[in-house]
């Protein structure tokens, strides 16, 4: 495959995890100033921007490089991406079993865009934490 090729994602510098953790609590002080601005706001407005932030932020840590990168993490972060997306599916049926019991519909305010990017990328960080995790309690 070729370097310029549109399926080769280049990988952020480290530098860029400082950002990511931007992300995490700017949305919730973003939510707090809207409640005072507007006590009106729907709270699933604020719901969402916390996901929309969350999403962005987990995606930059899952896209950083780490310090050194083998074939190690390599194959580490392609895992990582795949149990992502496992536990995403399997998340996602049961938060429409569930929604299903609950309202007898699968359908729900609850099920966006925000919701399903932030729990993909916090799953895909997780499972990737958890195999460096490993692989660092094997080598003591």
């Amino acid at each position: 495959m070729e370097k310029n090729s549109i399926l080769n994602v280049p990988l952020l510098s480290p530098g860029w995890k400082k950002l990511a953790f931007v992300f995490f609590p700017l949305p919730v002080l973003l939510v707090i100033g809207m409640a005072f601005v507007n006590p009106q706001s729907d709270p699933n407005d604020a719901a969402q921007m916390i996901y929309g932030f969350w999403a962005i932020g987990f995606g930059i840590l899952n896209l950083t490089r780490e310090k050194v990168e083998d074939e190690m993490i390599r194959s580490f972060r392609q895992q990582a991406f795949q149990t992502g997306f496992f536990w995403l599916i399997w998340g996602l049926a049961a938060l429409m079993l569930i929604n299903y019991l609950r309202y007898q519909s699968i359908a729900s305010e609850m099920f966006t865009a925000y919701l399903v990017l932030f729990l993909l990328n916090l799953y895909i960080y997780g499972a990737f934490q958890y195999q460096k995790y490993m692989a660092s309690k094997d080598e003591n």
